[in-house]
């Protein structure tokens, strides 16, 4: 098998854990899903040479890990933590520069760190869509034509999480005024 298809076949199996992540309720469940999603992923750029969005994926494995212990251990994740993860991000991000196309990958990158640092998964929600659009452009440069059907997939899924959690909130509002 070559790499083109294991990768695309990579990105079929990430994209079950993410898309899983948009519909978790906790912040436990999205961290510990997002880890298993940034392994995968990474596997899937490493095998496209696509070696900057790899170094992103692995740095967003290591901080989810982090996050997820935190939020295990029922604690609030501290500015230091942002700071921490956006500056490697930054740092590994010039390192592994190849063209400007991997700015994409590093700022959907900082967006969804700091979607996962706060506590509010409607928030979480709201900006996994800019992170899908990175990576929708960051797919069509690499030429991975099943990321980007699962990225759009992705995009599809978190804004029918977006509706629900509006839907339920509507919902309450309703029942509180009867």
């Amino acid at each position: 098998m070559n790499n083109y298809i294991l990768s695309q076949i990579l990105v079929i199996i990430s994209t079950v854990f993410i898309g899983t992540s948009y519909l978790a309720k906790s912040k436990k469940k999205v961290m510990l899903l997002c880890v298993i999603y940034c392994i995968f992923y990474s596997s899937h750029y490493m095998l496209l040479g696509a070696y900057t969005g790899m170094i992103m994926s692995l740095i967003s494995a290591t901080r989810n890990i982090y996050f997820y212990l935190y939020a295990k251990n029922n604690k609030k994740n501290k500015l230091f933590s942002l700071i921490l993860f956006t500056s490697f991000a930054t740092i590994s991000g010039i390192i592994c520069y190849q063209d400007t196309f991997s700015l994409v990958s590093i700022g959907a990158n900082m967006i969804s760190t700091y979607s996962i640092w706060q506590d509010n998964i409607k928030k979480y929600r709201v900006l996994a869509i800019p992170v899908s659009l990175g990576f929708i452009i960051y797919a069509i440069h690499i030429n991975s034509i099943f990321s980007l059907i699962m990225e759009l997939v992705l995009l599809g899924i978190e804004i029918i999480g977006i509706l629900n959690i509006q839907y339920n909130c509507d919902k309450k509002l309703v029942g509180d005024e009867v």
